[in-house]
Order: structure tokens, then C-alpha cells, then sequence
């Protein structure tokens, strides 16, 4: 048997494997043990591990192909009673992206079918600081807008949340 032979079976083998075997989300949710827990469209569930400092997660979310989930992760804050989101997870193909803000995470939401992640962030009180685009993937900064000038598509809905910062200004 040559190699070319095993070499084009095992190809062939590859194109009959299911894609649905790489990732399939139907749903997914918070549990109250502080994790995200993944429900496959085959029923199976998954409970994905706490990032370090995790005591909570919120706001989880499933792009419309199933292929990609993201949450908050909370974690203890010193000055609050209650736990804060400070970073975003983005699950997609057994693989993690860490999104660390810096700041309190306000809201988040994918952009470009799970592509990219759009973050609004600023202190625990206060008024919106920053929003950033991510790329899901690699969790670098793709755009950054600070609430001045034209806001970017990704973050139109987001000028009311700098625009009452402007008004405190004397």
C-alpha cells in the first residue's frame, strides 16, 4: 500500500466527518455553580471551566450559526456588595479568547456573525469610558471610539451612553 493511497483514504475518511461534530450550540446559560454551560443541538451539555478570580458569569450569548458562545465573566469587586464583569469569553472550536477590558464591562455584543466583539466599558460608577471592536479570535483591538465625533456602526447605539458624560462636563 503506498502512501498516496492512505493519504487520499484518510482525505476522503475527513470529508464524510460531520461538522456538526466541531461545534453545535443550540443554547446556552449561567449556571448557579458560576459557570457557562453549553447545550449542543444533540442534547449533550458541557460545562466549561471558571477563568481564574471567576465567580459569576452574565449576558451569555450564541451567534446564529451555533458555532461560537461568549459571556462576562464577574468576579469579586472591592468597593461593591456585588460581583462585576470585567472581561468577556469567547468560546468557539474548543478554543478561548480572553477579552480584559481593564474597566467594568457594561455591555458587549458579537459583530460580524461572531467575527469581531464589540465591548462598552468605563468605571463601576460613572459614565461610559471606552468602546472597543475586538477580534473574536485573537482578542486584539480592532477599533477603538471614546464617545467624541461620529460614532462607528458598531457602537451607534452606544452615543447616549457618552453623551450624558458630556453633559456633566462644566
Amino acid at each position: 500500500m503506498s502512501w498516496r493511497f492512505v493519504l487520499v483514504s484518510c482525505c476522503a475518511l475527513l470529508a464524510f466527518v460531520p461538522r456538526s461534530s466541531a461545534q453545535d450550540i443550540s443554547r446556552a446559560y449561567c449556571g448557579k455553580d458560576g459557570k457557562a454551560h453549553l447545550v449542543y443541538r444533540d442534547d449533550s451539555v458541557k460545562t466549561l471551566r471558571s477563568e481564574p478570580k471567576q465567580v459569576g458569569c452574565q449576558d451569555i450569548v450564541v451567534t446564529a450559526d451555533g458555532r461560537t458562545v461568549g459571556w462576562s465573566v464577574l468576579v469579586e469587586n472591592c468597593c461593591t456588595s456585588y460581583p462585576i464583569p470585567t472581561s468577556i469569553v469567547v468560546y468557539s472550536g474548543n478554543r478561548r479568547t480572553i477579552i480584559s477590558v481593564g474597566q467594568m464591562v457594561w455591555e458587549w455584543r458579537f459583530i460580524d456573525a461572531g467575527k469581531r466583539v464589540a465591548v462598552l466599558s468605563g468605571p463601576v460608577h460613572g459614565e461610559a469610558a471606552e468602546a472597543n471592536l475586538y477580534d473574536a479570535h485573537s482578542g486584539k483591538t480592532v477599533a477603538t471610539w471614546g464617545g467624541e465625533g461620529t460614532a462607528p456602526d458598531w457602537a451607534a447605539d452606544w452615543k447616549q451612553q457618552f453623551a450624558k458624560a458630556e453633559q456633566n462636563i462644566p
